[in-house]
């Protein structure tokens, strides 16, 4: 008995590591190319998010996916990268999706998403291979490239990197495509070249950092840096001046513009030349372009290169910056005059113009800092920087800037009274001044999202159900434009224009890619009951009477839900049954496998609802065109068997009555397990494994 025992188990571990070898015979990254993709230089509409539109083709990431679910290459639907005819969602067809690469497509900061750049993607997944503990290790996240019909995958990566640690994007410099990266972890800002796999740190030890909000494809970052105080280097640090300095760096930079001379005063003189730690580490590839040094300061530093006796600085104990936001090659920051009394200092917010500071030939890192009058302007190099603002609690690092025809302006929302606000500013005969409109009242809870300064709406979130809410302004209208309805002169249609609106009752996944816009629609992952986080599309609506307009539809039709159940609650969950799109046969016809639950009555109020007719006083006609989901927003993505099995059951025992769901018991089973408990003379190693499969019947 013992030898047949040890027999039968040998048996079985033979078939296990025979599967096993099955199982992972092939490529990780063999995918046939999809049909239909043409090579171009088409220009890439909003790149760096969640979708992506480059020609005909719309890519987008399939859904919401966590970087801990399986992700084994070709095997992914949920999170992976698929596309769809641009052409095919504008004929209103909503179930063309396609896999483009079959594994997780994702950012743990969901700020950056797919970057196209020729016939490429570029993009980060989850790690999926284990350490020797056999535990997956993904959360590091590999940065890869495709091709754009799914085909030539990287093999390797260009870089691994810790989730949550860091923020990226991809830009490209003289035509090379490069992986730029902050360490925030460590303070550090990297640029890998993806032709040479070079990773080239270009700054340790930044204070703060900021890449271009929205201009996606900027190599260029801008970031500040503490000083360190002459020979105070000891044990590998150093103490910092009060002052600070501001750079700017470009992801193609693998040498400093100048040399730093670290041996005269930074050095750790309880060591010896050649000690480890002996010269105090100093990495900056960046080029300084303002610098805080202050005129008390009787010599300079190597980190001083214009500093001379005769070139005063225009504050007595410097300056310090802290960025705000890069936004459009244009970096607004706070510039704070430190006096040496920290109660008595004088701080403006600024904008330093990337296209003027680089036409200054002569520029003086020292000189160009802004000469501050309180209550007037700011005078600098080449008119580089401008002054912004005046109000550092208005014009912070969530306000959106933009410059319009020469002038600056920028969009805030008051944290007292949650109003939304735009300032204009100029400098008049009689000084500096900010003219301000109010475009929306007591917006509680809004975070702006952005500016389409096409259209000229602001998007914003406010908070939802199950997510936030989304909602939208036009934002540049005259302050007459945003006064209450039926005052004065105004054209009510013209106001109504001019009204913070809510898109629909959606609420998007908060804790993913915000809401998009590419090609006359807007993507988002829908955060309702009964959509498990996948991706959908309705259509932007030109104008906000269009948008208006649909709103009161689906009201109109949210209302009939409301009202029917008041006395017909059974009936009103039918018609929500219907407006999912689902089959209410089953509860109408004659014989349908729930009609017996019904009363007569529930069951015309029904029909009255899909047919549009009125009935009992209920308004049914007046949305008959309008009654389901798919007039107002569609699913695009490709949704798993398992979670439109999930979908369905859900909304038929939630909506139907006496509907009961069948439960397989062998569900989670692995073949593993299955290939353990099966006898060994049914199993087929060149077909399927067959067992025994346990149903549990529905009970009734």
């Amino acid at each position: 008995m013992q030898k047949s025992g040890k027999k039968f188990l040998l048996l079985v571990l033979a078939l296990v590591m025979a599967l096993v070898v099955f199982a992972g015979c092939g490529s990780q990254y063999t995918f046939k190319p999809l049909e239909g993709y043409e090579p171009g230089n088409e220009a890439v509409e909003s790149n760096g998010g969640f979708v992506a539109k480059k020609g005909n083709w719309i890519y987008f990431i399939n859904g919401v996916e966590s970087n801990t679910s399986s992700n084994t290459y070709g095997k992914v639907e949920k999170g992976a990268l698929v596309r769809i005819s641009a052409s095919a969602l504008a004929e209103g067809k909503f179930d063309g999706a396609e896999t483009v690469i079959p594994e997780i497509v994702y950012d743990g900061n969901h700020k950056s998403g797919i970057f196209i750049y020729g016939d490429y993607v570029y993009y980060a997944t989850p790690n999926n291979t284990k350490n020797m503990q056999a535990q997956v290790e993904n959360n590091w996240l590999n940065f890869k490239r495709a091709r754009l019909d799914g085909s030539d995958v990287l093999k390797g990566n260009y870089a691994q990197l810790e989730i949550g640690n860091h923020e990226y994007r991809y830009v490209v410099e003289n035509d090379t495509v490069y992986l730029l990266y902050a360490d925030t972890a460590n303070s550090e800002l990297h640029a890998v070249n993806t032709q040479t796999m070079k990773n080239t740190t270009l700054v340790k030890g930044y204070a703060s950092y900021a890449f271009d909000a929205e201009d996606i494809d900027s190599p260029t970052v801008y970031y500040t840096m503490p000083v360190a105080k002459k020979n105070t280097y000891s044990g590998g640090s150093a103490t910092n001046e009060s002052y600070q300095q501001l750079f700017k760096v470009n992801a193609a930079t693998t040498e400093a513009p100048r040399d730093y001379d670290l041996s005269d005063g930074f050095v750790d003189i309880s060591l010896s030349e050649g000690d480890d730690k002996y010269e105090m580490e100093y990495v900056n590839l960046g080029t300084l372009v303002l610098d805080g040094i202050g005129a008390d300061k009787t010599e300079a530093t190597t980190f001083n290169p214009d500093w001379t006796q005769e070139n005063k600085p225009k504050s007595q104990t410097g300056f310090t910056y802290a960025i705000e936001r890069y936004s459009n090659q244009n970096l607004y920051f706070t510039i704070t005059v430190l006096s040496g009394d920290t109660t008595n200092t004088i701080a403006y917010v600024c904008r330093l113009d990337d296209a003027a500071y680089a036409a200054v030939t002569d520029w003086d890192t020292i000189q160009a800092n802004p000469t501050i009058k309180a209550g007037a302007g700011v005078e600098s190099a080449g008119n580089a920087i401008t002054l912004v603002s005046h109000y550092t609690d208005k014009a912070t690092e969530t306000a959106l800037y933009y410059v319009e025809n020469g002038t600056q302006y920028y969009i805030y929302l008051d944290s007292t009274t949650n109003n939304i606000y735009r300032r204009a500013t100029s400098v008049t005969a009689s000084g500096f001044v900010e003219e301000e409109v109010r475009l929306a009242n007591a917006q509680e809870g809004a975070a702006f999202l952005t500016l389409d300064t096409e259209s000229k709406f602001l998007y914003y979130s406010r908070t939802g159900t199950n997510g936030n809410a989304l909602w939208r302004i036009r934002y540049d209208g005259t302050a007459e434009d945003y006064s209450d309805l039926g005052l004065g002169d105004i054209d009510e249609n013209d106001a109504e224009e001019y009204k913070a609106t809510q898109y629909l009752g959606i609420d998007y996944n908060n804790s993913w890619f915000a809401p998009e816009v590419v090609a006359g629609k807007v993507f988002f992952a829908n955060a309702e009951t009964y959509a498990e986080n996948y991706v959908y599309v309705m259509d932007v609506c030109a104008t906000n009477a269009a948008l208006k307009e649909r709103n009161e539809k689906y009201t109109a039709v949210q209302d009939l839900f409301t009202n029917v159940a008041e006395k017909f609650s059974e009936a009103s969950n039918i018609m929500k049954y219907y407006y999912y799109g689902k089959d209410v046969s089953v509860v109408t016809d004659e014989n349908g496998k729930y009609r017996e639950e019904y009363e007569e009555e529930d069951i015309k109020l029904i029909e009255a609802f899909v047919n549009g007719t009125n009935l009992s006083g209920f308004d049914f006609a007046s949305v008959k065109d309008s009654n389901t989901q798919k007039y107002y927003y569609n699913c695009v993505s490709k949704v798993t068997s398992a979670d439109e099995k999930k979908i369905n059951d859900s909304l038929l025992t939630a909506l139907v009555v006496g509907a009961k769901v069948e439960t397989d018991a062998s569900a989670g089973w692995t073949w593993q397990w299955a290939a353990i408990f099966v006898p060994v003379g049914v199993v087929v190693i060149g077909g399927a494994v067959t067992f025994l499969i346990l149903r549990r019947r529905r009970i009734r």
